[in-house]
């Protein structure tokens, strides 16, 4: 039975700092700082153990043992854990509630954030094309995706739980994967099932018990959000998907029916393009660099490189906003037309001075419509798919596989910075510039490295770490890695080139 005291409250908690705030300020209190990100928890594990292909994160035990060993060493002090973007993918999070329980129970967990739906509305809600693609980004569809999340990574909410039970801060950072933080209701969700794991693991998990554990354990000790954040004034942090020409947002936050979010580029193109892709070759998006996945795809999963090709990306490419195709190709669209202009008045030119290429030219279309047909058409596909990948990688149109350069700018702009940290990537970086230190934490999920064929696992489970000098200053280590068969953390190896 939802408590409306409990609803009130909620509704009220961000109060003192609103969420939406550009950068939000806070004091470290003395604290030490530990920082991780791009976990893309999904679904997680299904009742019958196993996993859907869109999942990443299989590390929820890792991180349980992670949590227990800080708890150990940090006893004595506060800790603030800040887990900087893309902690949860709601992207990836397909699926549906499908039976009358099931809608039963969606409209249960909605009354507990406030938001009263019958069940008939949330079923006429559900589209046919959400029945396939997974639930869209209005408010309370993301708080069932959320709730999907966590009832697949149990182990690592009430790791959390625990951490804040403590009395430690955590801090989750806004990314490109969960751009859902901005709905207060999934916020608050996020809040209440903390809550109640630490009401239940206190052996009360009434209304009153936890109620309490909102007020006073909760709602003083999480904070989100939304863009950037910075600590004791020279401690920057943002996620770093400003950066990334596919996946900011063109324009604000919702559409224009302010119902659902204003997704990028990049999210149309995780969810209705990657997402059937990884149920038949799993970790399609870990692979780096990226611009190697379709290479990739018609060297390992022929068949699906071809449907993916003539059949997801024709069905993303028509409802992907005509405006992010100006914002993405809009430059190069002019470069290209430079350069293709000329050649092809080359190429009138050299056929009217070489009339016998005629008949090479009035051939084409004869084979493209004659008997082979398809596998003229095929290959021409293929070929031109081949080479739009590289032209988008030459004009650097694909992800950026480092935000040095964007990290050196923040710096230099802002002296008294002693140190800052992005994501995104995926790819752990460090650097120094004079008294300013860059730190990309990189990701906790699986990464295949192309060039070398392995998976990346000396490259995950990345953190980092500001100690506590005995004057209170922050003592920065080097980029970390969580050693989980050891269990204790170890200076990150990271080879450069420049």
């Amino acid at each position: 039975m939802a408590d409306s005291r409990i609803a009130d409250f909620l509704q009220n908690c961000e109060a003192d700092t609103p969420y939406d705030n550009p950068r939000v300020e806070i004091s470290s209190d003395g604290a030490e700082v530990l920082v991780i990100s791009d976990l893309h928890m999904g679904p997680g594990k299904s009742y019958d153990g196993n996993y859907s292909g869109t999942e990443n994160f299989f590390a929820d035990a890792a991180f349980c043992r992670f949590i227990d060993r800080f708890l150990e060493r940090s006893s004595a002090r506060p800790a603030i854990l800040i887990i900087n973007g893309d902690m949860v993918d709601f992207l990836r999070t397909t699926g549906y509630p499908r039976t009358q329980q099931q809608l039963s129970a969606w409209k249960e967990l909605l009354e507990k954030v406030g938001i009263t739906m019958t069940v008939e509305a949330l079923h006429a809600s559900i589209s046919k094309k959400e029945r396939k693609f997974g639930l869209g980004t209005e408010d309370y569809k993301s708080v069932w995706k959320l709730d999907r999340i966590v009832r697949g990574h149990q182990d690592f909410y009430n790791a959390l739980a625990k951490w804040i039970a403590h009395g430690h801060r955590l801090i989750i950072v806004k990314g490109n994967h969960d751009l859902e933080w901005y709905w207060p209701s999934v916020r608050n969700f996020l809040r209440l099932v903390l809550a109640e794991k630490i009401a239940g693991e206190q052996g009360q998990a009434d209304n009153d018990r936890l109620y309490d554990a909102l007020v006073r354990g909760i709602c003083p000790r999480l904070l989100f959000i939304d863009d950037s954040l910075v600590i004791d004034k020279i401690f920057y942090i943002e996620h770093g998907h400003r950066y990334d020409k596919y996946t900011w947002v063109i324009g604000g936050p919702l559409l224009a029916n302010k119902t659902q979010l204003n997704i990028p580029f990049g999210s149309f193109f995780n969810r209705y393009l990657l997402n059937r892709v990884e149920l038949a070759f799993p970790y399609a998006d870990n692979v780096r660099p990226s611009t190697n996945l379709l290479p990739l795809l018609i060297r390992e999963r022929f068949f699906v490189a071809m449907k993916l090709l003539f059949h997801h990306l024709p069905f993303m490419l028509q409802i992907v906003p005509k405006r992010y195709y100006r914002y993405i190709f809009g430059k190069v669209a002019v470069l290209a037309l430079a350069i293709l202009l000329p050649l092809l008045l080359a190429i009138i030119f050299f056929l009217s001075v070489f009339p016998q290429f005629h008949n090479l030219v009035s051939w084409l279309p004869h084979a493209i419509n004659g008997s082979g047909n398809a596998f003229v058409k095929g290959f021409l596909s293929l070929a031109g798919s081949y080479f739009l990948s590289r032209f988008v990688a030459h004009f650097q149109l694909g992800e950026p596989s480092s935000l040095d350069d964007n990290a050196r700018l923040i710096l230099a702009d802002n002296p008294q910075y002693q140190f800052a940290t992005m994501g995104h990537t995926h790819n752990p970086d460090q650097f120094r510039q004079g008294h300013q230190y860059f730190f990309n934490t990189g990701t906790w999920i699986p990464i295949i490295e192309i060039s070398t064929g392995d998976v990346r696992e000396d490259k995950t489970y990345t953190f980092l770490y500001l100690r506590r000098t005995e004057s209170g200053g922050f003592q920065p280590l080097w980029l970390q890695r969580w050693d989980d068969e050891a269990g204790r953390m170890e200076d990150l190896i990271i080879r450069t080139s420049k």
